[in-house]
């Protein structure tokens, strides 16, 4: 009897940890009551950040995905940056990844994306997930976190997939807490290159 209550609390504790590691919110309170007027298509985990309430985001940089070079979002000041976290492992990215690429190359006259690979401890899934979704857009290969540390006030560590839009002063501009479309995605970019 003990060792079967044993096995349900082992059971439910590691139910918990997987649905915790692909969290589609983890959306703190002011994210579940943003406004959402003009992007219906995502739900309640958008938090958009007036230009005059704005912060400086901290330089990310890391190893890159696949290569022995170095991503640092310092190189692309003056550009509107979109910082996508995802792992290979999670469903909810596997799902956004084509809209992420078709957003990337419809708005690379004003944008630049960045990936941030988080929990794939071996880097072969991450590079086989960008070579099956055909991303073009580097990533910065994160297995343990500490890139996404940077981030602590501004994201939360289950918050995967997530998205930050950065404007050109290196500001957070727009945080999504869940998967995103592309139509929904451009139209955030184009707003935010626009100094909205």
């Amino acid at each position: 009897m003990l060792r079967h209550t044993a096995v349900r609390i082992a059971v439910a504790l590691a139910t918990t940890l997987i649905l915790a590691s692909c969290a589609r919110t983890g959306a703190d309170e002011q994210t579940q009551n943003a406004g959402q007027v003009g992007y219906p298509t995502v739900p309640r985990n958008l938090t958009r950040i007036s230009p005059d309430q704005r912060q400086v985001l901290p330089t990310v940089s890391g190893p890159a995905l696949g290569s022995n070079q170095t991503i640092s979002t310092q190189d692309y000041r003056g550009k509107v940056v979109v910082i996508n976290v995802w792992g290979s492992w999670c469903p909810p990215c596997r799902k956004e990844a084509p809209d992420l690429q078709a957003a990337s190359v419809e708005t690379k006259d004003v944008a630049q994306f960045v990936g941030i690979t988080s929990k794939d401890y071996d880097p072969a899934p991450a590079e086989a997930f960008v070579r099956s979704f055909k991303i073009t857009y580097p990533s910065i290969y994160d297995p343990t976190g500490k890139v996404l540390l940077a981030f602590a006030g501004e994201l939360p560590p289950s918050a995967i997939p997530s998205t930050m839009i950065i404007d050109r002063e290196g500001r957070l501009a727009v945080r999504v807490l869940s998967e995103v479309s592309k139509i929904t995605l451009v139209d955030m970019i184009n707003d935010v290159a626009n100094g909205r």
